[in-house]
C-alpha cells in the first residue's frame, strides 16, 4: 500500500510540479477551516457557496498529494480567500489534513457552467514504464466521466452507461495491482536502514522489510 501524504512545499517533488506549472517557488501551505455543509471532492462549489454567504472570493490552483516515493500530483482545487485576504482550504479531506499544500494558479479557473473534471498533473518520481500506465488509466477515467457529465448536464452525480460504469470499475481495479507492483519491484533496491518507497516516513526494515 502506498501513503498519499501532502508534500513539504519547498520539496524536491513539488518543485516538480511548479516547473511543469512554469510557477517558480509558488507553492504555499494553506491551513483548513471546517465549514459546515461542505463536501469532500466539491472544492469549486464550496468555495462558491461560502463566499456568498461570508464574502471573499475564491483563490484557483492546485492542491499537491504525493503517493509515497513513487508520484507526484497536482489536483486542480479552490481555496477560500476570506475578505482579510487570508487564504483557508474549506473542502474536507480523506484523511483529514490540518493543512495542505497549494500552488496559487489564477489561470486555472473552473466552469461552473459545465462542472467538467480537469486531469490532475501527475509526474513519476520512479523510472518504471507501469507508473505512466496507471497515469493514462486515470486520464481515461476523467474523460469516461466528462463524457457523461455532457451527456448528463449538471447535477449532483454524474449517471454512467452500463458500458461506461463497467469500463471505469475495470480501470479502478487495476490501479492498486500497478501501484503494488511498483513498490515491490523497487523494495530490493532499498537499503534496509533507507525511508520505505510506500511513502509511511519508516525505515525499510521497519515496514515492508520487516
Amino acid at each position: 500500500m502506498v501513503t498519499i501524504f501532502s508534500p513539504d512545499a519547498h520539496s524536491h517533488p513539488v518543485s516538480l510540479i511548479e516547473e511543469r506549472l512554469g510557477l517558480v517557488d509558488a507553492a504555499i501551505v494553506v491551513p483548513f477551516e471546517s465549514v459546515p455543509q461542505t463536501r469532500e471532492r466539491f472544492c469549486f462549489e464550496n468555495v462558491r457557496d461560502v463566499t456568498a454567504d461570508k464574502g471573499g472570493e475564491i483563490a484557483y490552483g492546485w492542491l499537491v498529494w504525493q503517493h509515497g516515493n513513487i508520484f507526484v500530483e497536482a489536483e486542480h482545487h479552490g481555496v477560500w480567500r476570506k475578505p482579510t485576504g487570508e487564504l483557508v482550504c474549506v473542502t474536507p479531506q480523506t484523511p483529514p489534513e490540518e493543512a495542505i499544500t497549494f500552488i496559487p494558479d489564477p489561470s486555472a479557473t473552473y466552469d461552473f457552467d459545465k462542472g467538467l473534471h480537469t486531469n490532475n498533473i501527475r509526474i513519476s518520481l520512479v523510472n518504471d514504464s507501469r507508473v505512466q500506465e496507471f497515469f493514462k488509466i486515470c486520464e481515461e477515467q476523467t474523460e469516461i466521466l466528462n463524457v457523461a457529465r455532457l451527456r448528463c448536464g449538471l447535477g449532483p452525480t454524474v449517471e454512467l452507461s452500463h458500458s461506461e460504469a463497467l469500463r471505469h470499475y475495470e480501470l479502478e481495479m487495476k490501479k492498486p495491482t500497478l501501484m503494488n507492483e511498483v513498490v515491490m519491484s523497487h523494495l530490493s533496491r532499498v537499503g534496509r536502514n533507507e525511508p520505505c518507497p510506500c511513502g509511511s516516513g519508516k525505515k525499510y526494515k521497519k515496514c515492508h522489510g520487516a
